[in-house]
């Protein structure tokens, strides 16, 4: 199985370092140098980078400028949402089914003839 680039060896998602709420932080120093956030903003983000564990949660905190837009569970939810969607067109193919056998029977259209397979061939 492929590896992504955003887990560990143990399979679970990638934690941010240190390093890169620093790096965050300085963005957002730059960032109030420059005039972009007031004082009150500044500080409101600087508490949410330090609370930060995953790279998109960085990347909320920090106003898109550090850590990564990608969620970290992207795979389980395609991986969910494609079997939810093989149980709906499985449910809609049986129910068409059913229901074409059904009406075969009902109108008497098949000449006595059954809409079960496993009775064809039997006179």
């Amino acid at each position: 199985m492929r590896k992504r680039h955003d887990e560990d060896d143990d399979g679970q998602p990638r934690l941010i370092s240190l390093d890169e709420k620093h790096q965050a932080h300085r963005q957002l120093q730059q960032a109030l140098a420059a005039g972009e956030l007031d004082e009150a903003e500044y500080k409101r983000r600087l508490g949410r980078v330090y609370q930060a564990v995953t790279p998109r949660e960085l990347w909320k905190a920090s106003g898109h400028r550090a850590g990564s837009r990608r969620r970290s569970d992207r795979a389980e939810l395609w991986r969910a949402a494609r079997l939810q969607i093989a149980i709906v067109l499985f449910a809609v193919l049986i129910t068409i089914v059913v229901l074409w056998g059904t009406v075969i029977s009902q109108q008497g259209g098949a000449g006595g003839v059954s809409p079960f397979p496993w009775d064809w061939g039997g006179e």
